[in-house]
């Protein structure tokens, strides 16, 4: 009984991982590094948005935030990024929100201060 339940759980675990694991790879806004001090710096990056069609903008929200940042680069594998400094933030985890210059949606990631 022991190893059904074993083997069970294994082939449950697989498939979540198979269905899981292309959302994952889809990401499309990035976020780094993925943990930071407070009064640290992390780099936003969208590869989906274009930069002929406009910036990015990356919408951080978390514990003490509900601010917008603008691209300031193109990004070195393609795309948009911007920096963003954590200072004053709280501790917790933020989710940043990526709209790109044409109105379409570049993704999400997270982060945590």
């Amino acid at each position: 009984m022991k190893a059904k339940t074993v083997l069970g759980s294994a082939a449950v675990g697989v498939g979540l991982g198979t269905l899981l694991l292309p959302a994952a790879a889809l990401a499309d806004t990035t976020v780094s590094p993925a943990t930071t001090p407070v009064g640290g710096t992390v780099v936003l990056t969208t590869t989906t948005c274009n930069p002929k069609a406009g910036d990015a903008l990356f919408r951080v929200t978390g514990p003490n935030r509900d601010q917008n940042v603008r691209s300031t680069t193109a990004a070195a594998g393609g795309g948009l990024s911007a920096e963003l400094f954590t200072a004053g933030f709280t501790l917790g985890t933020y989710t940043v929100t990526t709209t790109c210059g044409d109105g379409s949606s570049g993704g999400s990631a997270q982060f945590t201060v």
